[in-house]
């Protein structure tokens, strides 16, 4: 069993496996007398010459406003140093232990785009968290004809695979804090309940006086994935023809997305802190598949008009360098 889901790192795979994680399990024997703490980090355990821990939000990551679910991430910990012109790359997997009907089995997830960590840049820009806002729902979790959670106890685990490579010449170039101004676009969408289940796209907007890149706003009124089950509106911000961009170039940002609430002032705000875009057409979007719910939305709304904005903040952006071509934009 596999299926997909939007996670605030992006696409997430879950699969359901027998095997056990090969290199850290986390046991946990009183679930209950964690849910006063925010979170809870495990002891540190070494794969590929470096140490890991995991970091668990037992009531949801309240930084990046989850409710109703579990938070699971992997961490690098340690005091050991990354070398100048490392990369320290990891692709990873998450477990949790399943023991319905006295089975084992366990819940795994991981991106589905194999998006590898790339800790050279990560651990002093993000922390080094690396993993899933909404790794379970806590009622599914609890439940225990579920088999997650049996007698307050309950197992995570990880998998890490790490690779250490040496850059080479200039075939990379990374320019960090380009812009830590905050850019916001409004988008107005009209006769909003005639919308079909189709994604709408915004203009396309460019963030202060970054012209290298353009963004869209892709807004998907019945809802994504687990959006549309639940019947979400879904939100995306996507960079609008990555094509344009040389191959494997990327742009760190953070963003907000907020719908507004044009009667009480409520607005309903879910932020994305430092990610990734990057210039493949399956790499180059965020967002949330549950941003707001239907209902909720129709009340936010005044003259059948839902009012959308973004703020983007970009911190940073990794381009390869072509010896035969001069950089396309000044910086």
């Amino acid at each position: 069993m596999a299926g997909l889901d939007i996670n605030h790192n992006g696409l997430v795979w879950r699969s359901v496996t027998r095997n056990p994680p090969k290199h850290y399990k986390m046991s946990i024997k009183s679930f209950s007398g964690l849910q006063s703490e925010e979170k809870y980090e495990s002891g540190e355990f070494e794969v590929g010459g470096y140490k890991w821990k995991l970091v668990l939000f037992p009531n949801g990551n309240k930084n990046r406003d989850v409710k109703d679910h579990i938070s699971l991430y992997l961490e690098m910990g340690g005091d050991k140093a990354i070398e100048p012109g490392k990369i320290v790359t990891v692709d990873y997997k998450l477990f949790l232990l399943n023991r319905h009907k006295g089975k084992e089995s366990y819940l795994v997830l991981e991106d589905s785009n194999k998006r590898e960590k790339k800790y050279c840049i990560y651990r002093t820009i993000v922390g080094g968290l690396a993993g899933f806002d909404r790794f379970i729902p806590l009622q599914d979790f609890s439940d225990a004809s579920n088999g997650y959670l049996i007698d307050d106890r309950c197992e995570f685990g990880a998998e890490v695979f790490v690779s250490e490579t040496t850059r080479k010449g200039k075939g990379e170039c990374v320019f960090m804090s380009l812009n830590t101004a905050i850019y916001k676009h409004v988008w107005k969408v009209t006769n909003f309940s005639k919308l079909g289940a189709q994604p709408y796209y915004s203009l396309p907007f460019t963030a202060n006086d970054q012209k290298y890149c353009a963004w869209r706003l892709v807004l998907y009124p019945k809802g994504l994935l687990t959006g549309k089950d639940s019947r979400h509106l879904s939100l995306l911000l996507y960079l609008d023809e990555p094509h344009k961009l040389p191959p494997g170039s990327k742009i760190l940002a953070e963003f907000t997305l907020r719908i507004l609430d044009q009667i009480h002032g409520n607005h309903r705000s879910r932020k994305v802190n430092a990610c990734w875009f990057i210039a493949e057409p399956t790499k180059s979007a965020w967002g949330f598949d549950q941003l707001i719910t239907q209902e909720k939305n129709a009340r936010f709304s005044m003259d059948d008009t839902c009012i959308i904005e973004v703020e983007i903040t970009i911190q940073g952006l990794s381009m390869p360098r072509i010896s035969t071509r001069p950089w396309p934009w000044n910086f």
